[in-house]
């Protein structure tokens, strides 16, 4: 994977790079198609955006959920082909920037980009005064080229049976999908697989005892979708050790465990653990920083009599998870270089 640069402020960036400027919350289809006409532009991909969220400072009682987290942004713009990522500090006193005040200052005396990509609904400055006309118009005397992108149809293969196929693609579409677990569906959005990163912790240990051994991941910050059962890749991203850059098919299973509730004297927390489909990993994975990637839903967590139902339902869960991780299903996640 390219080594990416990252940086706070509005220092010029290297000559000939042209940027893509917005929120960029998930990077999915909509977003990359702006990324493509950038490297078009320029000799180098640049990628501007704000940090915290724009709406966690304006509106935090409205704020979405993100998709990722600053570390899965970064993984994702990286595996674009971004050299240059600014994360421009984002308050009250920015928001208050007139459009003018924003271009000349942040663009224009700042950043200096040969050229700057937005979508055709891009809105900056104090109260959305400006849009993309407005920020071609103020660039235009610096010699910097704006380029605006018409919004990506929603793929055919995320519409549903009783939407309008013009439905919008954008960050909204993309976690309405995952929160109802259709997890396809955001993959079609996305471009790759949803995913959630973490830490693989110690649980329990109850799936070794079934034959069934999982990793148990911390995730907090995921993005999660419902509880169920899901077909997954697990991608492991510490950089040292055996494992290092290895992706593996796995089932997972987000839930409360509910076959075992008695036994854990009341209703555990939520989990989530991925069961490594046709390999031996013993302890191997403790402590290592992980990404689980969801491919498919295969059914709702249920509660079963005992361990040998559930033991069997186990086996039809890995069978139907083998099934769904493809070839292409690998192809669609995002791993580091292994080396």
């Amino acid at each position: 994977m390219a080594r990416i640069v990252e940086q706070r402020d509005t220092s010029a960036l290297p000559p000939g790079t042209a940027v893509c400027l917005g929120a960029f919350d998930g990077m999915h289809i909509g977003h990359q198609a702006l990324l493509s006409r950038a490297k078009a532009l320029g000799e180098h991909l640049g990628m501007v955006t704000f940090d915290p969220h724009p709406q966690q400072v304006l509106a935090p009682e409205r704020a979405p959920a993100l998709l990722q987290t600053p570390v899965q942004r970064r993984r994702v713009c990286a595996a674009l082909g971004v050299d240059h990522l600014v994360l421009l500090p984002f308050d009250r006193e920015v928001a208050r920037m007139s459009a003018e005040a924003f271009a000349r200052t942040v663009l224009v005396e700042g950043l200096r980009p040969r050229a700057v990509v937005v979508g055709e609904d891009f809105r900056f400055g104090r109260g959305r005064e400006g849009d993309g006309a407005m920020l071609a118009e103020l660039l235009a005397p610096a010699g910097i080229e704006v380029a605006r992108v018409p919004a990506v149809p929603m793929p055919e293969s995320a519409w549903l049976p009783d939407t309008d196929p013009s439905h919008k693609l954008g960050a909204t579409a993309v976690r309405d999908a995952v929160r109802a677990g259709q997890v396809e569906r955001a993959g079609a959005m996305l471009g790759r697989w949803h995913s959630v990163p973490g830490t693989v912790v110690h649980g329990a240990r109850r799936g070794r005892t079934i034959g069934f051994p999982t990793a148990n991941i911390s995730a907090p910050g995921g993005f999660l979708p419902p509880s169920g059962v899901y077909a997954g890749v697990l991608v492991v991203w510490s950089p040292d050790g055996l494992h290092a850059g290895k992706a593996w098919p796995a089932a997972a299973n987000l839930g409360t465990n509910p076959t075992f509730q008695d036994q854990a004297g009341g209703a555990p927390p939520l989990s989530l653990e991925a069961h490594v489909i046709d390999q031996e990993l013993g302890d191997g994975l403790y402590g290592l920083e992980v990404e689980l990637s969801f491919v498919a839903r295969l059914r709702d967590e249920q509660r079963f009599d005992g361990p040998a139902a559930l033991v069997a339902q186990l086996r039809r869960d890995v069978a139907a998870a083998r099934e769904r991780i493809d070839p292409d299903a690998l192809a669609r996640v995002i791993t580091p270089d292994a080396s």
